[in-house]
């Protein structure tokens, strides 16, 4: 027997291992049921932090506000969304979302208006996330030489010009990497939103198991389809990455660290 053999053999043998559901992995039919669950779960993620970057940018420039008024609601906000488990914010907006959202929509889409399971999914992800992306802006931001807002207010520009112009372009390409490390996380974290019934990868995996009983060979598979796309972001983030202020650096990298501890 061949080391190859051997191998497989001793794997077969493990208790819980069924090696004879192996080929289904290979059936077109399975694949594209899995494809299925890989395309809800990368428009989960792309919807996700599109939306929490519109919000998150908004609070970070709130929480840099001079203004009490501004600042404090954004840092209770940011504080509080933080402090909170993504998969309470899902399930919240799973059970909740069509009350909070039906006064809003009905003279829209009617009475009988209920927010789908998808929307719920991305908005829980999306309140978390916005939190994140608000303080990596604020990073950011606060990690260029302080020489750009004045040479911006020496030129004559407006507080909205300054940062239009100046500050944010030049902020927002110190920020890629962690935005990218970001939306690898969001990918990841979708996975909790078939709690709420949504049929993403996860979801369309605990389908397979349950109909052949090999929950530990569909896990696999899972894992290797979220490593290739996570380890191919990682890469992509790592490429995108500049030649930044160590400074810069260390402020972002500071952040990434707090937030994964919380």
């Amino acid at each position: 027997m061949n080391p190859l053999e051997a191998l497989r053999a001793a794997i077969c043998a493990t208790p819980g291992v069924r090696c004879d559901t192996w080929h289904l992995f290979v059936d077109p039919n399975i694949i594209r049921f899995f494809g299925e669950g890989l395309r809800e779960t990368l428009l989960l993620s792309i919807a996700s932090v599109a939306l929490s970057f519109a919000v998150g940018l908004l609070f970070a420039l709130a929480r840099l506000s001079a203004r009490r008024w501004v600042r404090w609601p954004a840092v209770v906000y940011i504080e509080t969304i933080r402090a909170l488990p993504v998969l309470l914010l899902i399930v919240y907006f799973g059970i909740k979302g069509t009350a909070l959202f039906r006064p809003i929509a009905a003279p829209i889409a009617g009475e009988d208006f209920e927010l789908s399971r998808f929307w719920a999914g991305v908005l829980g992800l999306s309140l978390y996330t916005s939190a994140v992306l608000a303080e990596i802006i604020r990073a950011g931001i606060q990690a260029l030489p302080r020489g750009q807002t004045e040479a911006a207010s020496a030129l004559g520009l407006t507080y909205v010009h300054a940062m239009r112009f100046v500050i944010l372009p030049q902020a927002l390409r110190l920020m890629v990497p962690a935005m990218v490390g970001q939306l690898t996380t969001v990918i990841k974290d979708t996975s909790l939103v078939a709690t709420i019934g949504v049929f993403e990868l996860v979801r369309q995996g605990r389908v397979i198991y349950t109909q052949y009983f090999n929950p530990l060979e569909v896990f696999l598979y899972v894992a290797v389809i979220y490593f290739v796309i996570c380890f191919a972001l990682s890469q992509a983030s790592r490429r995108l990455e500049i030649q930044a202020p160590k400074e810069a650096k260390v402020k972002i990298e500071e952040l990434q660290l707090r937030d994964q501890v919380a």
